[in-house]
């Protein structure tokens, strides 16, 4: 079994999977997969609206699981190429061939496949460029505030916050007329995950490991955590 990402739709029910029934294969994840599985899965459970009896499995089941997986040596989501009787094939979920404020750029396979598995959750959109998107962003933050405004952003606790909240910091530092407002997210389980960021620096694209030979750039000046 693979997990790509720690992503729910990828990773929800291994420890069903690992506990509960006679499944006895490898699972393979990264080492940032598998420290974020026990986090996000932990907070998956807590947060769910049905009773214990229905629950397909407990924390303890979680904890159980983490020894039974294989991990592999680079950050989050990966791809893998799989040969089966001289055909090869890619196995991958989302990616980007364009680096964003932290995340490097998917690389280009070795070696070409024969048969590509893609879960294309946006495969049929055209998106613009990183910066245009952030300016974007930015410039509505920075009108809203200017005319007396307050912005209250929804995002994943994983991966979007943190980068939503590299791009505030940032903005923030560059900005010296905002540095009186506060900025704060309300999020126990980005705040807990945002160790494994830090753990896994060098994985992250040259900019940051650039400026992680500085200043941590996960260590916000500017943003506090609720």
């Amino acid at each position: 079994m693979i997990a790509l990402i720690f992503h729910l739709d990828h990773t929800a029910t291994l420890p069903y999977f690992l506990e509960k029934t006679t499944f006895k294969g490898p699972v393979f994840m990264t080492h940032a997969t598998k420290a974020i599985y026990k986090f996000l899965l932990s907070d998956y459970v807590k947060v769910s609206k049905v009773s214990i009896e229905i629950m397909l499995y407990d924390e303890q089941d979680i904890l159980r699981s983490m020894d039974k997986i294989e991990v592999r040596h680079i950050l989050g989501a990966a791809m893998f190429m799989a040969g089966i009787a001289r055909v090869r094939v890619l196995y991958t979920g989302d990616y980007s061939r364009e680096e964003d404020c932290h995340l490097c750029a998917a690389e280009i396979p070795q070696f070409s496949p024969d048969i590509c598995i893609i879960e294309s959750t946006y495969g049929v959109q055209l998106h613009q460029p990183w910066n245009v998107r952030e300016k974007r962003f930015t410039d509505v933050i920075h009108s809203t505030i200017s005319q007396g405004g307050r912005v209250l952003i929804l995002a994943f606790a994983l991966g979007r916050a943190q980068e939503l909240l590299l791009t505030l910091d940032e903005y923030w530092s560059n900005h010296p007329e905002l540095n009186n407002i506060p900025i704060y997210y309300a999020s126990l389980l980005a705040k807990r995950c945002m160790a494994i960021y830090q753990t896994y620096i060098n994985s992250m694209n040259e900019r940051i490991c650039n400026q992680f030979a500085n200043s941590n750039p996960f260590d916000s000046k500017h943003i506090s955590p609720l």
